[in-house]
């Protein structure tokens, strides 16, 4: 009977060192610290090369911050990032080539939102229920930019005096074979302002209505549309596009207008259709020949009267904000027009809208 009361003793305290041998291997394990930081590194290194790989450079980084975690025994980083990617992306498939790639080294996506224009992307990544970067990607928001071109220059030098006191960035149309064109075209060229030939062409009440010097009529055959076309682009030398004056005419016959638009793509050379008759084609050929056409949408100056200018920048304002965009067309020898968009400019700029050259809106 002593015997077995030994034994008994003997197994009671070997299940009891293997009880706390247990326990404390068990508590080692739970304890321990666990560090995930590598781990969220390497989660970062994976979604800026997939970032890389999609265009974005460093100016697309709308914020970064870092956070440093840690829960009981575990520590981790999260990186909280948004960014902007170009509007090409599709940020559905983004999505997917993102979630494969941190697949492979065994992280986890959590969540990934794309809000209902499919224009903002929202991914929650981690491991082991742990969140080691949220990510937001989105397009660039929109911009409001506006372009103003001052038409007529060339006859006096005089006029563009009260228009460059703006410091904004302007067009000048310049017409060919005047007194001061060339002379203009080199000063302003030189200036830092962006110029275009304000090339004549014919109205409908023509002869009645004479355009001016180096006019296109419609008709001319091919050879004498271009050799006056070079001929005028010689008398305003540096010009970045071509815009029409008067041509009610000549910018509704289609055949004429792509003998014109050949030319200037030829040149390397924009066209901005002053829109002086409804019936315009300049869009049209434009998208035919490939090359993008802008048009004008809002006559500042038709009336000479600073009320009527201040209604029509008014207008053109709102255009802005409604659609991101706008053009407008003032001239150089209208009394009231520098006065009022110098009035008018501190409101466009307080509603972030930004003047820019016809060649920058082209971009878009």
């Amino acid at each position: 009977m002593p015997r077995k009361k030994k034994k008994s003793k003997k197994i009671a305290l070997f299940i009891t060192i293997i009880a706390v041998l247990a326990g404390a291997v068990c508590y080692y394990f739970i304890t321990r610290p666990i560090d995930y930081t590598i781990f969220s590194q390497k989660i970062d290194e994976i979604v800026n090369e997939r970032l890389v790989e999609l265009g974005v450079t460093a100016k697309d980084l709308i914020k970064i911050y870092r956070e440093e975690k840690k829960k009981k025994n575990v520590s981790w980083v999260t990186v909280n990032k948004e960014v902007q990617v170009p509007r090409e992306v599709n940020m559905e498939r983004c999505k997917e080539s993102l979630a494969a790639s941190l697949k492979q080294i065994g992280a986890e996506v959590y969540e990934a939102k794309l809000s209902e224009k499919r224009d903002l992307l929202s991914m929650r990544i981690g491991k082991r229920s742990l969140v080691m970067q949220n990510l937001l990607l989105r397009y660039p928001q929109a911009r409001y930019r506006v372009s103003i071109v001052i038409d007529d220059l060339g006859e006096r030098k005089d006029v563009v005096r009260d228009f460059l006191r703006l410091d904004i960035p302007l067009n000048f149309a310049i017409l060919p074979k005047l007194r001061y064109s060339t002379l203009l075209a080199n000063e302003l060229k030189n200036s830092g302002y962006e110029t275009i030939l304000h090339l004549p062409m014919e109205p409908e009440d023509y002869p009645e209505t004479n355009p001016g010097p180096g006019a296109l009529l419609v008709s001319m055959d091919s050879s004498q549309i271009e050799s006056t076309i070079l001929s005028n682009l010689k008398t305003v030398p540096g010009v970045s596009g071509v815009s029409n004056h008067e041509g009610s005419r000549f910018t509704a016959n289609r055949a004429k207008m792509r003998e014109v638009l050949s030319i200037l793509k030829r040149e390397r050379l924009f066209f901005f259709d002053s829109n002086t008759a409804r019936h315009s084609v300049g869009e049209d050929v434009g998208r035919e020949l490939g090359m993008t056409v802008l048009s004008n949408k809002t006559f500042l100056d038709t009336k000479d009267d600073y009320k009527s200018i201040c209604r029509q920048l008014e207008k053109l304002h709102r255009r802005v904000l409604n659609s991101g965009t706008g053009i407008a067309i003032g001239h150089s020898h209208k009394k009231f027009t520098a006065t009022a968009l110098s009035d008018y400019i501190p409101k466009f700029k307080a509603d972030g809208i930004e003047f820019v050259s016809l060649s920058e809106l082209l971009k878009e």
